[in-house]
């Protein structure tokens, strides 16, 4: 399953493209994300979120705690779920990995978006931390891994963040076309 995603985009992209949804962004501006490649479980990450009058963008860490376990929660099945808006989030990311394989090293793939905007992985968010919602695969993540991370589009996010009933048509496997994927190894 997804344990590694990359978010790339400054701060100010983010903003711009809420901007240009008709969405405001409600906090202070954050500071910059330590540039890494890649996130990984327990690395902090830009989680966008409703708040009052438009958006809030919070820096939270990837895990949420699981009773009984020293290992944190990270994926979540999204069919499963029925979250209402206040333990909802959307991480913008531009890149996520799934492998394949029985045996190390596993070949290795990362999807990225077909078109230039950010994917938006629809998460649940737990007062400062956060778990991806998981789907069946779809398009181009079918035959690759048996899960993929549930993917919003942008023009979906503030849909996806307020809606008062379960938007449970946003939590789909991805279509056709929504991803190129390449193998890394």
């Amino acid at each position: 399953m997804c344990n590694e995603f990359a978010q790339e985009r400054a701060w100010k992209a983010y903003c711009e493209m809420m901007a240009r949804e008709d969405v405001k962004v409600v906090t202070p501006e954050l500071p910059e994300l330590p540039f890494t490649a890649n996130r990984r479980p327990t690395d902090p990450a830009l989680v966008i979120r409703a708040a009052p009058g438009g958006v809030a963008m919070e820096l939270m860490r990837w895990g949420v705690p699981k009773p009984g376990s020293k290992r944190p929660l990270l994926w979540m099945q999204g069919e499963k779920r029925r979250d209402p808006p206040n333990a909802r989030g959307i991480v913008p990311i531009e890149m996520f990995v799934e492998h394949r394989g029985e045996k190390s090293p596993k070949e290795r793939f990362e999807f990225r978006p077909a078109i230039n905007e950010p994917l938006g992985m629809a998460t649940y968010v737990k007062e400062d931390r956060w778990a991806h919602l998981t789907v069946d695969p779809g398009g181009e993540v079918f035959g690759i891994h048996d899960r993929q991370p549930a993917i919003i589009r942008l023009s979906d996010w503030w849909r996806y963040l307020t809606e008062p009933h379960w938007p449970a048509d946003l939590i789909q496997p991805s279509a056709p076309g929504t991803l190129k994927v390449f193998q890394a190894r």
